[in-house]
């Protein structure tokens, strides 16, 4: 048995046990039904004609955002909540 395990006091079936369960793969992740951003106001820093920042949250696949060729662009979406005040 390793020495850190012997140390820890653990048996050798508990500690297959536990090196099983942390070597597991983790849990796939899955999208909401509808995007909380959907249909939500939203700016962005320029776009690209016809791919306005609409797109981005319109819940259609097809369309999408596209910026003018510079850096750094961003894209805000106004989600309905209150500002927070600073800590």
């Amino acid at each position: 048995m390793h020495p850190l395990l012997r140390r820890l006091g653990l048996s050798a079936v508990v500690a297959a046990l536990l090196l099983t369960f942390v070597s597991l793969p983790a849990p796939r992740a899955h999208a909401a039904e509808t995007l909380l951003s959907q249909g939500r106001p939203v700016a962005a820093s320029s776009t690209e004609e016809p791919f306005s920042a609409q797109g981005a949250v319109d819940g259609n696949p097809s369309t999408r955002w596209s910026s003018a060729f510079s850096d750094p662009q961003w894209i805000r979406v106004d989600l309905g909540a209150p500002p927070r005040s600073p800590a």
